[in-house]
């Protein structure tokens, strides 16, 4: 087996002898999917986020403070992709390194809201640039059109998701 399309094509070969009832088309859509997922973060947190100092979750949260400005943790870690389990440890190591500051703005003391300093808002904007430049060279082969349909059809896809007690 040569590589990752190899690996599909004879996945889809089992699938459709082994489960016949099973669709080896979506099957492989979605395996390359997350394959191009998982190249696409590594590439970016190798060549863009650990080289500028934090990680791609924490990329994700200065992002997200970047563009909706002041956010509750909750809040923060729902825009940001990061679990509320992890946002607490992302938020402490960004904020140890002068990124983003945490203060208690509302009239509730226990709630804490999170927002970028200037250093964080310089290197953000700074990271993202070249965060969409790498983004920029993975797309390079499609044209515009091409890439409308492709986002229009990751929006569909994702608009579509199951609920949890879809089957």
């Amino acid at each position: 087996m040569g590589g990752p399309a190899d690996f599909t094509e004879v996945a889809r070969d089992r699938i459709t002898r082994e489960v016949p009832e099973a669709d080896p088309g979506a099957m492989a859509v979605v395996f390359d999917m997350v394959r191009l997922v998982n190249l696409l973060v590594s590439d970016l947190e190798a060549h863009v986020h650990r080289p500028a100092g934090w990680s791609w979750a924490g990329f994700r949260v200065m992002f997200a403070l970047w563009v909706s400005g002041p956010l509750e943790p909750a809040q923060l870690a729902r825009l940001s992709g990061v679990s509320r389990a992890s946002i607490s440890s992302a938020l402490k190591t960004l904020e140890g390194k002068g990124l983003i500051e945490r203060s208690r703005r509302s009239d509730d003391g226990r709630v804490v809201t999170v927002e970028l300093t200037p250093e964080g808002r310089t290197r953000t904007r700074a990271a993202y640039l070249e965060h969409n430049r790498r983004e920029g060279r993975w797309l390079s082969d499609l044209d515009p059109d091409e890439l409308a349909v492709l986002a229009d059809l990751l929006h569909r896809t994702i608009g579509n998701r199951p609920g949890p007690l879809d089957s």
